[in-house]
């Protein structure tokens, strides 16, 4: 049996219609052709589904039977034809997204919010993950796109800059170097250090331990924390000092002093990254309210020396 398209849409204009010329009209097809494609469907089907007259046409019972279930494939078709169209320009379909805390508590929120304010049927799917782990992610083509830290890890990716950030010392309130207006790096080395943890921080500490290894040392870890807010609240608590981003929400806090650093600090470079042969429409359009959202320009890669860490107990 082959019943086509043809058929269908030619039966259920019939049958809507009882009538083979207003039919044929309707199809912008020529009234013998029409009745040719009925005959062709009751033959491929052995089932006859209308009554002929001269003057009337009408549905048999097995026609009628028939018809409810005809629109229905026609529905069908029409839903299907235009969700490949949705898919084809970017309107329907699924992202998987990665961050990292700096990009949850700065440009990913904005971002998200205004890609489904526009794009409602896509859905964007995030993942907390580690800045190497998401580099190798969009690699493999596990991951659309990847908000990270390091532009020495996206290389070979496309990707968009998002911001450029100094290291900047942050301090408990009332801590005795909260009072200098910047602060010596080699003053830290004895303080004991809020940090990120290893497993989702590595990027980051990476470069922070390079630059106190230019000041003859590395940080002494009293406390790791898995969430920039964590780290910021454990400062607050005054279980330690920390080396962070000048992060503007961090300005906010007043249990918190925020100082820069005497010694040129390097500059952290947060991307959104995406593999350059992944071709989607849908990546297309988060890409470009990504640019929407967010000025800046490519940063040349940089590699950090990756230093050892030992871990000492809180004062």
């Amino acid at each position: 049996m082959s019943i086509e398209i043809r058929h269908l849409r030619a039966f259920v204009a019939v049958a809507e219609e009882l009538n083979f010329r207003r039919a044929a009209e309707r199809l912008h097809l020529a009234q013998p052709a029409l009745s040719r494609t009925i005959r062709d469907m009751e033959s491929l089907m052995g089932v006859t589904v209308f009554e002929r007259s001269t003057r009337s046409v009408r549905l048999t019972p097995a026609g009628a039977s028939f018809l409810a279930e005809a629109r229905e494939m026609l529905e069908q078709l029409t839903a299907a034809i235009r969700n490949a169209q949705r898919f084809e320009h970017g309107e329907l379909g699924s992202l998987t997204v990665g961050f990292n805390d700096f990009a949850i508590n700065d440009a990913l929120p904005p971002i998200v919010m205004r890609f489904r304010t526009r794009y409602p049927d896509i859905s964007v799917n995030l993942q907390s993950m580690s800045s190497p782990e998401m580099a190798d992610a969009i690699r493999k083509r596990r991951l659309d796109m990847g908000f990270l830290t390091g532009a020495h890890l996206v290389g070979d990716l496309s990707h968009i800059v998002l911001r450029r950030e100094r290291l900047v010392c942050l301090l408990p309130k009332g801590h005795r170097l909260a009072a200098q207006n910047e602060i010596a790096l080699a003053s830290l080395a004895s303080e004991p250090f809020v940090i990120g943890s290893a497993a989702g921080w590595r990027s980051f500490l990476d470069v922070v331990d390079a630059y106190c290894m230019q000041a003859g040392f590395l940080p002494r870890v009293a406390q790791e924390a898995s969430h920039s807010d964590s780290i910021v609240n454990l400062v607050a608590a005054g279980m330690g000092v920390s080396i962070y981003i000048d992060a503007d929400w961090v300005k906010e806090r007043r249990d918190v002093v925020m100082r820069p650093l005497a010694e040129k600090p390097p500059i952290v470079v947060s991307v959104a990254a995406w593999h350059p042969q992944l071709k989607s429409r849908a990546l297309e359009n988060f890409v470009n309210v990504t640019r929407e959202v967010v000025s800046g320009s490519a940063a040349a890669p940089r590699k950090t020396p990756v230093a050892s860490r030992r871990r000492v107990p809180a004062k």
